[in-house]
């Protein structure tokens, strides 16, 4: 079955807290619920906790919400490669699935600045749209289709308003399917 699901969102930083509690959890239920969302993964920078984060609202979601919608636990780091005349910065999300999987995409590929097409050998998806970065939209499905990657759009929401300005329609199996 297919859910609308938004893949990149950065709830930590649109609700300004270190750590989440019920009040905030039912917010950004409230905002899932009301963009007409499944769910969301929360993936914050890891710099900021996001890991922890995702993981504290997950197990409040758990105790005190009936499972009202999809939340999948994440983060986004960053990936530094060095090369002989350049150095890449990718932003990578990593999302942790309930089989023990990760899924991994690449946010707005193209930003930071750098080769990012010459690191591909364990990520599952292509960010295409989101409402932050301008993408190279012909280049990310070009290489996606050569790479047999998922093309995905996410809103990379850092207010909890933006939650869902773009999403995926997506079975959750095909991530399972596609994470390592």
């Amino acid at each position: 079955m297919k859910l609308k699901l938004d893949l990149h969102t950065h709830c930590h930083e649109a609700t300004k807290l270190v750590t989440p509690d019920a009040h905030v959890v039912e917010e950004i239920i409230n905002q899932v619920k009301s963009r007409g969302l499944d769910g969301i993964a929360i993936t914050d920078h890891e710099e900021m906790g996001g890991k922890r984060f995702a993981f504290k609202v997950v197990e409040i979601f758990e105790r005190f919400f009936d499972k009202e919608i999809v939340i999948i636990p994440g983060q986004e780091i960053d990936r530094l490669y060095r090369g002989r005349f350049i150095t890449s910065i990718l932003h990578v999300v990593e999302l942790y699935l309930p089989n023990g999987s990760t899924f991994r995409f690449i946010a707005h590929p193209g930003y930071p600045a750098g080769r990012w097409t010459d690191y591909l050998d364990d990520i599952h998806g292509l960010e295409l749209e989101n409402w932050s970065c301008r993408i190279d939209k012909e280049k990310v499905k070009e290489i996606a289709r050569n790479d047999g990657l998922l093309l995905l759009s996410n809103s990379d929401a850092h207010c909890l308003e933006n939650i869902g300005r773009y999403y995926n329609e997506i079975d959750l199996q095909e991530l399972y399917s596609r994470a390592r």
